[in-house]
């Protein structure tokens, strides 16, 4: 009888240990995600402020850090697909070294991409990202402008809109407006797109969300390409004149399209803008 409490004992003993060890393990991998999800907080809460290359390469940091704790979460990598590609367009590009780092960087942004669209086939950050970084990458290796990158382009893009037509307030309509104001209009054409449409699109994307500032800048490239000077300066104008907090969550980047435009109205008008 006592061998029988003794034993009931022993095993009563071994199911707690069994079971806090278990509770200490649940624990313990819940604060790596709960870490991880800190870090990615963190990294979007820095970027949605600046977009200057010493905070990207913190959040570059931080969300390398978070996917290495959780591995699996599908947004760490898309943030930090878009976070590569912010810091690699970033950099300079006049020498082969300079083209190099870059390359880098968008390589290592479509890695993300594509670790993204591993966990979510049908990530569309994922996507999105793993292509504006091909595109990127492509540039620096010199065959952005030759035919057999553009169906690719073409295909996961679709895919992208296909998904979400209004992915990140027109992303695809102006990552195609960047592509199109950068390689020969023959190109854009042999595959059915032409200036005047990429117009239109910007246009549209104005109309759904008037305060994000990327859409006028690409739009007054694009205008600028067809020789259309006033309309040019009219996005541009719109810009410069608007402040960029009016649209908290994508602040960073409006403060960066505003500094663009800064640039290209001097380009244009060989003047600085001055406010009416």
């Amino acid at each position: 009888m006592r061998f029988g409490n003794s034993m009931v004992l022993m095993l009563t003993a071994v199911m707690v240990w069994s079971f806090l060890n278990a509770s200490a393990q649940e624990n313990k991998d819940g604060d790596k995600a709960k870490s991880a999800c800190e870090m990615y907080q963190e990294a979007m809460a820095m970027t949605q402020e600046s977009l200057d290359q010493e905070v990207l390469l913190k959040a570059i940091s931080l969300l390398e850090d978070a996917s290495r704790l959780d591995p699996g979460r599908e947004e760490i990598w898309v943030e930090l697909s878009d976070v590569y590609w912010e810091y690699g367009d970033s950099l300079p590009k006049e020498t082969k070294e300079q083209r190099n780092v870059r390359l880098e960087y968008f390589d290592k942004g479509m890695s993300a991409g594509r670790k993204a669209r591993e966990i979510n086939p049908d990530s569309v950050g994922g996507l999105y990202w793993e292509t504006t970084n091909m595109a990127s990458g492509g540039e620096m290796k010199g065959v952005l402008s030759s035919l057999w990158m553009f169906p690719t382009l073409l295909e996961n893009m679709d895919k992208v809109d296909d998904m979400d037509d209004f992915y990140e307030y027109g992303a695809v309509d102006r990552f195609w407006s960047e592509v199109s104001v950068r390689i020969p209009v023959w190109i854009t054409k042999r595959f059915g797109y032409t200036l005047e449409e990429r117009a239109e699109d910007l246009k549209e994307d104005i109309k759904r969300e008037p305060r994000h500032f990327g859409n006028y800048t690409y739009l007054a490239r694009i205008y600028w390409k067809m020789k259309n000077k006033d309309q040019a300066l009219k996005a541009l104008e719109y810009v410069l004149t608007h402040d960029p907090a009016d649209f908290p969550e994508k602040k960073a980047d409006n403060i960066n399209e505003q500094k663009a435009a800064k640039r290209m109205w001097k380009e244009y008008t060989g003047k600085d803008f001055q406010e009416k």
